[in-house]
């Protein structure tokens, strides 16, 4: 890995099993040229269980070299109704560390 800063990588539009191979291709290429990066996902227009599966690779591959894979803040809508749907954010789940702290959060305002 070339550089030592952060970088942030933009996912846009659609993450999902269609684009499964550009979002790989993008994550890989930027853990190739820098060891820390950021992920943001607000321009994710859609998103299913390969982004995630995709995400859980990427972060394993920079962990492995030295380096950090996080997502930043707020994680995109369509994101987060999968990992909410698929179980990602409930306690115990083996990568519950790598979904921000806000999403664990109940989104239900008590009245």
């Amino acid at each position: 890995m070339a550089g030592k800063g952060q970088h942030t990588h933009v996912l846009r539009a659609d993450t999902g099993i269609k684009s499964a191979q550009d979002v790989l291709t993008g994550l890989r290429d930027a853990l190739a040229q820098h060891q820390h990066i950021a992920v943001d996902t607000q321009a994710v227009t859609a998103a299913d269980i390969t982004t995630v599966q995709t995400l859980l690779v990427a972060r394993r591959k920079a962990m492995a070299s030295g380096g950090s894979l996080r997502l930043l803040e707020p994680v995109g809508a369509p994101l987060q109704q999968v990992l909410a749907a698929g179980g990602f954010l409930t306690p115990g789940q083996a990568d519950a560390d790598f979904w921000p702290a806000t999403l664990h959060q109940p989104t239900d305002n008590p009245s």
